[in-house]
């Protein structure tokens, strides 16, 4: 995505990129948001546990921990305060329901 962002900037052109990449490289270009919010842009990230009647070597336990984890109140905390106090915004909008 940070090849995208530089040749769209060399070329003073358009693209779709995800937040936490624009911001991490927009100090070194010229681009700008000209679009944002949009629910037709979220870029949703999911976490599923393996089904273990299917695959019964998976270690079940372990992957309901790992998601019980990730969608905690102080991980969904986490989540959203990554590197904001770098970027002067959050790079993630969590919403995962616990």
């Amino acid at each position: 995505m940070g090849a995208t962002l530089n040749v769209a900037d060399q070329k003073r052109a358009y693209t779709l990129t995800d937040r936490g990449t624009f911001l991490s490289l927009r100090r070194r270009l010229n681009l700008v948001i000209l679009f944002q919010g949009d629910a037709s842009l979220r870029n949703v990230y999911h976490v599923y546990a393996v089904n273990a009647a299917r695959h019964p070597r998976v270690k079940r336990a372990e992957a309901r921990a790992f998601i019980e984890f990730l969608v905690s109140a102080p991980i969904q905390q986490a989540i959203a305060a990554f590197k904001r106090d770098e970027y002067g915004e959050s790079l993630f909008f969590p919403d995962a329901v616990p």
